[in-house]
């Protein structure tokens, strides 16, 4: 949908307006543009249409402006506080319109603002659609939470809600893989049972489950997810998070507060880690990866920091169940993660493989899986290796913090002396930055080949 274009130059501060600096031309342009979202809103939303549908409609309105970035100027005032000026300087049915549902989702000041434009119109005689009566009444009811226990690639929290205007759900697919941002939502005019059953029935998916979760839990799985989303930029998400962001939060609003709690209750201190670490290295899954190997110590030296970063991988990077490994986490491990983070040499990655691959069978006879999931999971790695390793030989795929341990390891720099450390980050500094050494040593890659 079209809107102001994202990043460009620096936002006014929020709730702050923009109209005084404004020609009178872009203001005449400007009030054209807001007078066709009113007519919209008429042509839209008749007296008939449901309050969700109301609620919908101003959702997807708020999300032309959520988010963009125009040059000294905030855009939500522009546009939605210019919306609500617009309105009251022209009453009329589709004013009113515009206002009632902009009311019902919108984050104050706009709120009270959009209300107080509509109760004034009111009282001007302008006529109030039907749905309007019981629009934004509604309390929340019950949450569903349905998820793979095996491989736990996301969950969907469902959260029901009801009222005058009638039962209505909410969803939010939640990304493990992705860090937990929203993926995917979806609104339905149907109780949230009903929604179970109907799933449960209409395309049963193998693996999944279902269970009732109490409304602080489904809170919090909202927030922490929404929180995430917001601070990814360019979040591969689809198309109706956006839509029905401003609907989501408004009805977030009516669920208990989670007090600061978070879903993810696993230690992740380095006690933990360690302790996880220590138990692969004496399992009888890592154990074949240095057997009979004449420098043994090595070896396992090697296993055990390939190991480590696994950990912080599954620890840090991805959500969901502690241990998990699913199949499409193994891909993302091998063609995005593993390439970019981890700074070690080829030798390293040809090894890596086989330690993620007993990792995988070490964390699934731990977690208790079904063995089948874990050979998925296995399959995948080894589907995955080749790519793996030459991908962690090209410069364009390292991040930061790799290509200067690389390049400090191959001039034989003490990573640990903090004087050596200062000074070649100051002399990458003054040769043009971190993606300047990335060149370089593609450049020195490609000449010894």
């Amino acid at each position: 949908m079209g809107g102001p274009s994202r990043k460009q130059g620096r936002a006014a501060p929020k709730g702050g307006s923009a109209r005084g600096r404004m020609t009178a031309r872009e203001q005449a342009e400007l009030d054209k543009v807001l007078d066709r979202l009113l007519r919209s809103a008429g042509q839209d939303l008749r007296d008939e249409s449901e309050p969700l549908a109301a609620q919908v409609w101003a959702s997807h309105l708020w999300s032309i402006w959520h988010g963009s970035e125009l040059i000294g100027q905030d855009a939500e005032a522009v546009f939605a506080g210019g919306l609500i000026r617009r309105a009251a300087q022209r009453p009329s049915e589709d004013s009113m319109v515009a206002m009632r549902a902009l009311a019902s989702v919108a984050p104050e000041p706009y709120r009270t603002q959009a209300q107080r434009t509509a109760d004034r119109l009111a009282s001007e005689g302008v006529h109030e659609p039907i749905w309007s009566r019981a629009i934004g009444q509604t309390a929340a009811t019950g949450a569903w939470l349905s998820y793979d226990p095996v491989h736990d690639d996301g969950v969907s929290v469902m959260v029901g809600f009801d009222g005058p205007a009638g039962a209505d759900t909410i969803g939010l697919y939640i990304d493990h893989n992705m860090g937990g941002l929203v993926k995917d939502a979806f609104c339905l005019p149907t109780p949230v049972d009903e929604v179970v059953e109907l799933i449960r029935a209409g395309a049963p998916v193998e693996g999944v489950e279902y269970r009732a979760v109490d409304l602080t839990e489904a809170a919090m799985r909202w927030q922490e997810a929404l929180a995430i989303t917001d601070m990814t930029v360019d979040p591969p998400i689809d198309d109706d998070v956006h839509h029905l962001r401003a609907l989501v939060l408004a009805r977030l609003e009516l669920l208990p507060s989670s007090d600061g709690a978070t879903v993810d209750d696993l230690e992740r201190d380095e006690d933990h880690r360690q302790d996880l670490l220590d138990n692969f290295m004496v399992s009888d899954e890592a154990a074949p990866l240095w057997a009979g190997d004449g420098d043994g110590d090595e070896q396992q030296a090697m296993v055990a920091f390939l190991a480590s970063q696994i950990i912080s991988f599954s620890l840090d990077y991805v959500l969901g169940t502690p241990l998990r490994f699913s199949p499409v986490m193994a891909e993302i491990f091998c063609l995005d993660w593993a390439p970019r983070k981890i700074a070690a040499d080829e030798e390293a990655f040809e090894l890596l493989p086989e330690v993620l691959a007993a990792w995988v069978r070490f964390a699934g006879h731990r977690r208790g899986i079904p063995d089948q999931a874990i050979e998925e999971a296995t399959s995948a790695v080894d589907a995955h290796a080749p790519e793996m390793i030459d991908l962690c030989e090209d410069p364009d795929t390292w991040g930061p913090a790799k290509t200067m341990v690389l390049a400090m390891q191959e001039r034989g720099i003490d990573i640990s002396d903090p004087e050596a450390l200062d000074s070649f980050v100051a002399e990458v500094n003054d040769a043009g930055g971190v993606d300047v050494l990335a060149d370089s040593l593609a450049g020195a890659r490609v000449r010894s080949r």
